[in-house]
C-alpha cells in the first residue's frame, strides 16, 4: 500500500494583503504555503464538524426539553412540586399520615 495522496490543483482568488501575509506566515512557520493553506482547510472543517454536532445536541435538547414539560407538568405531578412543605414542616403532635397519589407521607418527628 502507497501512503501518498493524490494532489489536486486547485486555484483560489485571494486579495494582495491576504497573498502577502500567507506568504510571511508560510515563511515564518517554515512551510510551503500549500501546507499552510491546508493546515487552515484542516481547521476550517473541524470546526465545521463540531459545529454541526453542536446543532444535532441542540436539536435532541429541545426535542427532550418539550417531552419532559409534558411529563412534568401536569395536573398528577403538581402535587409534588410542594414536597418542601411536607419535609420542612416539624411535628408537635403526630397527625394521620398524608396520602398523595398512594404514597403515604408521614411528617417528620422531633428528636428530643
Amino acid at each position: 500500500m502507497s501512503d501518498q495522496v493524490a494532489v489536486i490543483e486547485k486555484n483560489i482568488h485571494i486579495s494582495a494583503d491576504r497573498a502577502s501575509y500567507l506568504s510571511r506566515l508560510a515563511q515564518v512557520k517554515a512551510l510551503s504555503e500549500d501546507q499552510l493553506v491546508e493546515k487552515a482547510l484542516d481547521i476550517l472543517f473541524s470546526l465545521a464538524d463540531l459545529l454541526d454536532s453542536q446543532v444535532k445536541r441542540q436539536g435532541w435538547s429541545f426535542l427532550s426539553e418539550a417531552s419532559l414539560q409534558r411529563v412534568w407538568d401536569n395536573a398528577e405531578d403538581a402535587v409534588y412540586d410542594n414536597w418542601f412543605e411536607f419535609v420542612n414542616k416539624p411535628c408537635t403532635s403526630q397527625p394521620p399520615p398524608k396520602v398523595l397519589n398512594g404514597l403515604v407521607c408521614s411528617p417528620l418527628e422531633k428528636k428530643p
